[in-house]
């Protein structure tokens, strides 16, 4: 009995020094980054104070901040998710904002078919244009699985070239017939019905955040309660070692990245069916800036810790919203968040990794 409380004790010290080493991290690199933002802004001519209020306080300060705040978050928490699975594998899936578009036009384009062919009421057509989503997204993913699997591909190379494949879809299907809206003056599709659109929660909030907090909880089940879980991050510990003992990799790296597809397709599914209500040219892009940048940039600062996601990529949201409010307000461009964000992401890196070394 002794021997087990000693143990539980060990593990408990074990997990508080954790917990302070990354407190440590999380707090050197904001303190970093927020000296950043001030000294620029000092150089620039505006009122340190006034900005890092702004920055902080928008998405708080009314209704309509805090909804657009939200709207933002789900998005960055699905591309966020479609990097982390074969980020635990050692490979990079940049290609998350390509799956996030592929996923948007599959729902805006069948459900303009379906909607011309048949009427299906919300519970069956919304489900319907989810899995859309979700498999076409999974099959852009598979193309750069099967490449990696079959001819020794990097997936950063094939996932940046379908982006651009990607890009090329969009602007096809927003600006061609039968789909585009001639009556726009910017290039989209034609508008999905009501039944298709899922609804918002009182106070103005997507009902895709609980669809996005669902695939997180699906997402941090696969990694710890399931034998492909056991296998992604035995891989991505030791390749040779995995394979040895019998761990089937061409398989494991194309579930991972099927996978990881399926959750940036539905994302982008959901931003067309409950945001933008049709397939709009530039819908992957916030702030002036990809999903899908933001969604790596939100795995590097959680670790790859997927139950921290959510988190991350509200605070990143909240940082977007504030830098939107002070672009407006005082003309200081977003570009300054993004240099913070960005720091943020290299000072957090480079403390974690000699902080780990130490110990």
């Amino acid at each position: 009995m002794t021997v087990a409380n000693e143990q539980i004790q060990v593990q408990e010290d074990t997990m508080q020094d954790v917990a302070i080493r990354g407190l440590k991290i999380y707090g050197v690199s904001i303190l970093a980054s927020v000296l950043v933002i001030s000294l620029v802004t000092v150089l620039l001519g505006y009122d340190v104070p006034t900005v890092l209020r702004t920055l902080v306080t928008t998405s708080f300060r009314s209704s309509f901040g805090f909804q657009e705040t939200v709207k933002k978050t789900v998005p960055l928490i699905f591309t966020a998710l479609a990097f982390s699975i074969p980020y635990r594998i050692k490979f990079f899936n940049i290609g998350g904002v390509g799956q996030f578009q592929v996923g948007g036009i599959a729902a805006a384009v069948v459900g303009i078919y379906l909607s011309q062919l048949y009427f299906l009421p919300s519970f069956v057509s919304i489900p319907v244009l989810m899995i859309c989503g979700i498999l076409a997204g999974a099959f852009f993913g598979y193309i750069a699985a099967y490449l990696r699997a079959k001819f020794d591909i990097n997936p950063i190379i094939s996932t940046v070239m379908l982006n651009f494949v990607a890009l090329q879809f969009v602007d096809f299907f927003s600006s061609q017939e039968p789909w585009t809206d001639r009556a726009e003056g910017h290039p989209m599709t034609l508008p999905l019905t009501t039944e298709m659109r899922p609804p918002f929660l009182p106070g103005g909030i997507p009902a895709s955040l609980i669809i996005a907090i669902l695939a997180t909880a699906f997402v941090v089940i696969l990694m710890n309660r399931t034998r492909l879980g056991y296998e992604i991050k035995a891989i991505g510990y030791n390749l040779v070692a995995a394979q040895t003992h019998g761990i089937n990799f061409p398989k494991t790296i194309v579930a991972t990245f099927v996978i990881a597809g399926g959750l940036g397709g539905l994302g982008g599914a959901l931003e067309v069916l409950t945001i933008t209500g049709r397939l709009v040219e530039g819908f992957e892009i916030t702030s002036g800036a990809q999903f899908g940048i933001f969604g790596i940039l939100i795995c590097l600062i959680a670790a790859g810790n997927n139950k921290a996601i959510p988190l991350v990529a509200f605070f990143i949201s909240v940082l977007l919203v504030g830098a939107d409010a002070l672009q407006r307000t005082t003309q200081l461009p977003v570009e300054l968040v993004f240099v913070a964000q960005a720091l943020f992401v290299i000072i957090l890196v480079t403390v974690r990794q000699r902080m780990e070394a130490r110990n």
